[in-house]
């Protein structure tokens, strides 16, 4: 039996009982959906890793070991000031608003 068969199949069992009129077709699983009138199938295909990663890993080389480190990032605070336009536009609203 090939490596991840009996995941693949219950992995795929859970699929076919998750989304209703889902089939198997070839080696594939069709999901069947309507989008924006059209009907479309989006098409499934599990295979079994050759080797694990961990979540987070998605630019590492599988096999590789990779430090991650976090180097803190300043940005520099800016204040914004607002144009008189933009002060005499807000208080214009505010007393529309009633504030």
């Amino acid at each position: 039996m090939a490596k991840g068969a009996i995941s693949k199949q219950n992995a795929t069992e859970v699929i076919l009982k998750t989304f209703p009129n889902s089939f198997v077709y070839d080696k594939e699983i069709r999901i069947p959906y309507t989008e924006e009138g059209e009907q479309i199938q989006l098409k499934c295909v599990l295979t079994c890793a050759k080797v694990n990663v961990e979540a987070g890993e998605e630019n590492a080389i599988p096999g590789t070991t990779t430090e991650i480190t976090s180097t803190p990032i300043n940005t520099p605070q800016v204040k914004t000031e607002l144009s008189q336009e933009e002060k005499d536009n807000l208080k214009k609203y505010m007393e529309a608003l009633g504030l």
